[in-house]
């Protein structure tokens, strides 16, 4: 099958978030080690980066150097379903774990901890290599202090003395079935 990154997109990104978002892509894309991961479908490599503009309601991009298997798309608003029973709020991006792949876990990331509230569970990212963020609890400390480049040192993972590893465990690993029997 290949590598593969999932997100699930419970609702539209509201116009604050997808310009936080936005602003992250292209943020991304000023530095040249992200922006030659990255191929934005320019007909003119030599031309400076196209950003990402915030009327615009996709953000999507193939891999660059070190190649590309599937295209990056993600929606400002969920996707209208094309036929009845149709799962628009899955995603999905083989990457192969190509070089993209870094670009594409990092955007993830970004969405979950960042540009959204991570105690909810309306946005949920997961990967071949076991990684899963559902929602953040209280076995989590955030800290806000950290800039957006290195916002994925911002959260650690806490214990405390009254609860398990297997209490904090589940308590992270939020069973996500009745989600997606709430959309169906």
């Amino acid at each position: 099958m290949g590598y593969t990154n999932y997100w699930y997109q419970y609702r539209d990104f509201t116009d604050s978030e997808w310009v936080e978002i936005v602003d992250y892509f292209n943020t991304l894309m000023e530095k040249e080690e992200y922006r030659k991961l990255v191929d934005l479908g320019s007909v003119n490599k030599n031309e400076p980066i196209q950003a990402i503009k915030y009327e615009d309601q996709e953000i999507y991009f193939d891999g660059g150097e070190g190649g590309s298997c599937e295209t990056f798309v993600l929606h400002k608003h969920e996707p209208k379903p094309r036929y009845e029973g149709d799962k628009t709020y899955f995603n999905f991006c083989k990457t192969n774990q190509l070089p993209y792949d870094k670009i594409v876990w990092k955007m993830l990331k970004f969405i979950k901890l960042v540009a959204l509230d991570p105690t909810k569970a309306d946005f949920i990212i997961s990967n071949d290599n076991g990684d899963e963020i559902v929602s953040i609890s209280d076995t989590v400390t955030l800290d806000t202090n950290l800039s957006r480049e290195n916002f994925e040192h911002a959260y650690k993972w806490t214990t405390t003395p009254q609860k398990s590893r297997y209490e904090i465990a589940k308590s992270r690993a939020i069973n996500t079935k009745h989600l997606v029997e709430e959309k169906e």
